[in-house]
């Protein structure tokens, strides 16, 4: 198995805002490349379905959305963490 180097893009204002704002970031970004779920990428975020949607949305991220993401979705409503 071959590791393929990433590279993430953080700004300067980014990292002033602390912790939380990184992770959502780094979730947004991965998400993007499409090496997080939509149900990783939220959970790195701490971000709930509809907070992680919205955050999407801002950022005018494209959605990928399969089979897997939505028996995570399921399993999340299940669970009650939504």
């Amino acid at each position: 198995m071959t590791v393929k180097p990433l590279s993430l893009q953080i700004s300067p204002e980014t990292l002033n805002q602390g912790e939380q704002a990184i992770r959502q970031e780094i979730a947004i970004q991965l998400y993007s490349e499409n090496i997080f779920t939509f149900g990783q990428a939220r959970h790195l975020a701490n971000l709930s379905v509809w907070e992680f949607q919205k955050l999407l949305g801002e950022k005018t991220v494209s959605r990928h959305y399969d089979e897997a993401d939505l028996e995570q979705d399921m399993a999340t409503i299940d669970m009650g963490n939504w």
